[in-house]
This record gives C-alpha cells, structure tokens and sequence, in this order.
C-alpha cells in the first residue's frame, strides 16, 4: 500500500480468514459500536466520519473568532506500530465474544510474501493490513489512549482510527497535544508534527504560531478531515474546485469510455463517481453554483456519449432524475447539494451532540434517528422530483409525452440499477443499450438503415417492431416465452412449451390450439397454469392517444377469447402476460412475477424483495435485447452450409 511516501505491507490471508472473520464482524460486531461509542467512531457506527466532521464543524465555526483552533494529527504507521498483546487483552475485556477468534489468528505470526522474491516478512506487531477485524480491533486497541486524553471540560477530541482531533483554545490544544505525544508512544501510537495541521481563522494564524513554536505543527486556515474540509470559506470554496476539476475529469474519462461501453460507463457513474460528490455535498455546506461546471460536463459531454444522440434540454432534466421517476439515476449535483447536507446535518445529531458534549450516545436512537431522517428526506425529495417531471411532461411533443408517461407511471426501470455482469446476463451490447434509452424518451433509435431488407418499405422504430418479415417479431415473442419455462424450472416447477390445450377434429376445419407454456402447481397445487405472452409495441399508430391499459385490455380480451374456453375444459387456468417493448408489464403478468419470486425466494433462501427485483430486470433485459434485434437484425432468408450435425466428420477423417 502507497503511503507517499512509503509502503505499508498487505497481508491477505486465506480466503476462509477472511470469510470467518467477515462472520464474527457480521455477529459480534455491535459489542465493538458499544464499547467505543462516540470516542472511537472507527468501530462501525453508523455515519460515524458525518458526525465527526458535523461535530468539528459546527464548534469551529462558532468558536473560531474567538482565538479556538482545530489541531488534526495523524500517527507514524500506526496500524502496523500498535502493541499486539496489549491489543488482545484489551479485546479479551472488551470484545469477549471475538476474544478467541482474534487470539487464534493474531498468536502466530502471518508471513507476507514478497512477489518475485526468496525473501518474505513476518507480521509480528499491529494488526494485519487487509484483515476484516483489523479496524475494529484497532479501535479497541487504541481506545484506552482516547479515554485518557478525555477531558469535555478543557476540549473536545474526535477519533477515526489513528486520525485524532481536538479543538479548543491555542494553550488547551496544545496542552492535549503534549500529553497525545507523551503517552501515545506507550499504546504505539506515534504522533508526527510535519503531518500534524492547525486550523484557525485567519486573524489568529500569527498568535497560533507563537503557542506552537517549536513544534512544527503546520498553522493554516484550512484542512481536510475525515475526507470533508475545516476552514474559513474562501479556503472551503478553493478546495471543493479541486475536487469538481478531478470529478469533471474523471466524467470526460467516462464519456470517452461510454461511445463504446455505454452502460459499463452508466454503472462507473452511477454506483461509484457520483458518491464521491454525494460524500462531499453530506458534509460540506457549498453554494449551489459551484456544482453548476459538474452538472455542465454531465449534460454536454456524459449524456450524449450514453444515449448516442445529442438530448435537449427537456432530455437532460429527464435523465438526470433516479430511474423511479422516469431518469437514468444520474443526480443533478446543483439539486442535490442542500438535502444531501440536511440529511447528514439532522441524522447525526445525537452523534454530533456526544461528540461535544463527551456523553454515552445512545447508540439504537442515534441509529433511529438516522434511518427516520433518511426516510422522510428520500421522500421529500422523491416528491421534489416528481413534481419537477410533471412541470417538464407537458412541454413534450405528443408523440414522447405518451411514450414518457407510459415509462414514468409503471414499473419498468429496474433493468438501470442492475450490474451488468456476464454471468448473470445482464450485460447488454452497445447498441442494445442506445436503442433501450430511445426508446425510453421517445426517440428514433440512431442510426437505422432507410428500408427494410424483409419488405422493402421505408424503415423506422414502428416498422421495425411490427415487421414479421424475416421471423424477428416472432423471436421476440419466444425469447421471453424460453426465459420463463426457465424461470418456472428454477423455480422447482414441471413446465412444458406449448403444450395443445385442443385438438383438431377430424373432419372440422379447426386448428390445433397452443399456448406458450404450461406450468404445475404455481397458483395451486397440483392445478396446471397455462400462459400466453405477447410483447407489443405500444407506440404503434394504432394505438396513439391510447392509454396502456387500454392497449392491454384489447390484447386481453382477444386471449381471453381465443384460449380461456379452452383451458377451462382442461381444468386449467389461464393468464395472458402482456408487456410493452420498453418493458412495462400488465397487472396480471406482475401477479406471475410476484408468485415466481415467492417460490423462488423460498428455494434459494434470499429475500423476497431481491428475487422479485432480480426477476423483473431479468425479464426487461430479456425483452430489450430482443427489441434491438428486431432494430438492427436482418430480415433476409439466407442458407446454411447444409450440415446439420456432426455425422459427417467420420466420413471427412476418411478421406
């Protein structure tokens, strides 16, 4: 590991050390939160660095006018210089519960190879650098330091790790950092003052350097802590531009990446970038138009290269909405900025309050208090933006605005918030993923060709959703129709594809009479469930000016029709399972999917709500790649090389 400068040594382990010691953190875990409170915030606590942060913020900004200042100090290579033994009779007193565990794997020394060479290196001091206990037995370890060097009448001190802090006035602080460098060396912990910085405001940056003369400590007017930022707010606004400047780069980087990998590029964003701004908007109170540079390079250069096609305005405001409320899930920085900080403000305040004050917390209101907070800020700004979607929907053309209202009044965006990893089959080609995301605002997918190769006419989205020329209509109708014999087999159930549910008479002109498959036991035991599926194109001219349900309906009653009678005298039920080209679903084909998940949930042993989710993006994924194909697939008849198998090859060996 890269300390600049210097290394620190990693060391794994097994793969079941790590899996066992994942366990005891998952069992013993809340021992730690309970022991360490809000003194050792490293021991899980929920939103632990956004208390700290919140806790040091608020006294400085009060206070600092006042000659106070906020001394951060880090540790020499504390993980590795922390005393061994003392760590584990610490944890034998205060984590009895992982006592054992932490013996058994800390009484022996680990060896750290080096790669490419004889020579290897014994882990005999510290914690091991990759163990999963590590953090945790460290704040233990470290924890009869902290309560030492308490004292809520002189300062205040807050503990990440080996990050300490303390703030008070210039002599308190410095008074707390003698005794941190006199009695740290003898819990291994090792102060070191040229890494060591003193905030204060900038009046008193004169006064502060004579009260730390000698020390080099390093006096500023501002600082990162924790990963947020102390200071006066020129400094604040100084360093947040650093930080947007690294973000924009990083979506130029992404927006080179998506013209080929779009929706490998639409995950980096969505599940890693723009939690990095999220983290910083929690707990750093910035004015709303620093966000605008990074909201800029999302709108003019991430979007266009994710879509394929350049989105207006009314395209951008869409997108940049959570995938609930008809968007892709990427977050506009400029809306996010003050309930993000609000959230973080109101939901650690009894963290914040322990922290100043030097009192137990009260771990489960805290935890209580955080989850209520989160809960009705996710609501008030679920509500914000569907607000904003209703004021943008009547600005739409006709023709977008049904397509739109379709996608934002069902449930059809699960496939967005999926990882799209092979083995799961949710990775989707570049093309796929465009022509899903025009489909989804209404527009012509990019690049069509001008006719088509099946019939001749002028090819567009509709024609080609329509087409059956060529047996591409007909291939997306029996991909979703494989998908959940596969799905229902999985589920522990006896399928059959197309079974006859009537036969032709002899000497009667009626046809043989199939639906797409037929399962036992789903709805009741031992009761077959016949099903019908039909994937329709809802955009179609037909049906403009026409609700989904509507549209639904008439394809239900035509099932009905034609297969109901008939499975009735099977003593069997029937359910037609509708959906739309850009995946929404019928009442009744939400009923199915709910019904698989149960049984499903139930075998795999996982929660029902995961299964339902995985179930619904599997089907949309299914129904999307299909859709492409009937877009950009060809329509022509075309000949094999006339071997159908492999009983040629022992003739070929023969010659």
């Amino acid at each position: 590991m890269d300390k600049c400068p210097g290394v620190r040594p990693v060391g794994i382990g097994e793969v079941f050390d790590r899996l066992f010691a994942k366990v005891m953190v998952l069992v013993t875990g809340d021992d730690i939160q309970e022991a360490c409170g809000s003194d050792q915030l490293s021991s899980g606590l929920k939103a632990g660095i956004d208390g700290a942060i919140h806790a040091m913020k608020s006294l400085f900004d009060e206070n600092c006018d006042s000659g106070w200042g906020l001394l951060l100090v880090d540790a020499s290579n504390a993980f590795n210089s922390i005393n061994r033994p003392a760590v584990l009779w610490n944890a034998r007193v205060l984590w009895p519960r992982c006592a054992k565990f932490l013996f058994n794997s800390y009484k022996g020394f680990a060896f750290l190879i080096i790669r490419g060479h004889n020579e290897f290196l014994l882990s005999k001091e510290g914690v091991t650098q990759g163990d999963p206990l590590a953090m945790l037995l460290y704040a233990i370890g470290i924890l009869p330091l902290i309560l030492k060097t308490k004292d809520p009448e002189k300062w205040v001190q807050a503990w990440y790790a080996d990050d300490s802090s303390c703030i008070s006035d210039f002599h308190s602080v410095l008074e707390w950092f003698k005794m941190i460098s006199q009695e740290g060396p003898k819990f291994g912990y090792f102060p070191e003052p040229s890494k060591c910085y003193l905030v204060v405001a900038p009046e008193f940056v004169e006064e502060a350097a004579k009260v730390f003369e000698g020390y080099a400590v390093n006096i500023v007017t501002g600082h990162k802590l924790l990963g947020g930022f102390i200071g006066d707010e020129l400094e604040t606004e100084k360093w947040l531009q650093q930080k947007i400047n690294i973000w924009i780069n990083s979506i130029k980087c992404i927006a080179r990446a998506a013209v080929q990998q779009p929706q490998a590029a639409h995950v980096a964003l969505t599940k890693s970038i723009q939690n990095e701004w999220g983290f910083i908007q929690r707990v750093v109170v910035a004015k709303e138009h620093s966000f605008e540079p990074l909201t800029n390079a999302l709108k003019n250069q991430f979007l266009p290269s994710l879509a394929g096609f350049t989105p207006d305005e009314l395209d951008s405001a869409l997108m940049m909405k959570s995938a609930k409320n008809g968007g892709l899930g990427i977050q506009d920085p400029l809306k996010t900025a003050a309930i993000s900080y609000s959230i973080s403000k109101e939901g650690t305040e009894i963290l914040s309050d322990a922290i100043k004050s030097g009192n137990k917390i009260d771990i489960q209101n805290h935890v209580y208090t955080m989850k209520a907070v989160i809960a009705n800020k996710k609501k008030l700004k679920q509500e914000i933006e569907a607000k904003e979607v209703e004021n943008i929907m009547p600005l739409l053309p006709i023709e977008r605005l049904f397509t739109f209202k379709r996608i934002y009044e069902s449930e059809c965006s699960g496939w967005l918030s999926i990882m799209p990893l092979e083995d799961n089959q949710f990775d989707l080609s570049p093309d796929a993923f465009r022509d899903a995301i025009s489909l989804r605002y209404g527009h012509e997918p990019v690049k069509l060709q001008g006719f088509c190769d099946g019939c001749g006419f002028a090819f567009s989205k509709n024609h080609a959703l329509d087409c059956k020329k060529g047996g591409l209509v007909s291939a997306r109708h029996n991909e979703s129709r494989d998908l959940n014999i596969d799905l229902c087999s999985k589920a522990g159930l006896k399928t059959t594809c197309e079974p006859v549910i009537k036969d032709s008479i002899e000497g009667n002109d009626s046809e043989v009479l199939r639906v797409d498959w037929g399962v036992r036991g789903l709805w009741e035991s031992q009761r077959e469930a016949l099903f019908d599926i039909c994937i329709c194109n809802a955009d179609a001219p037909s049906y403009q000016g026409k609700t989904i349900d509507s549209v639904f309906n008439a394809h239900k009653d035509f099932k009905r029709k034609k297969y109901a009678e008939a499975a009735e005298h099977k003593r069997a039920s029937f359910s037609p399972i509708l959906a739309t080209c850009d995946g929404v679903f019928d009442f009744e084909a939400k009923a199915y999917t709910r019904q698989l998940a149960v049984l499903l949930s139930k075998k795999w042993s996982k929660s029902y709500a995961e299964v339902h989710g995985w179930i619904k993006a599997r089907m949309q994924i299914c129904i999307i790649r299909s859709v492409s194909l009937c877009l950009r697939g060809s329509r022509t008849k075309w000949r094999g090389a006339g071997c159908e198998d492999g009983a040629a090859l022992p003739m070929m060996s023969e010659v």
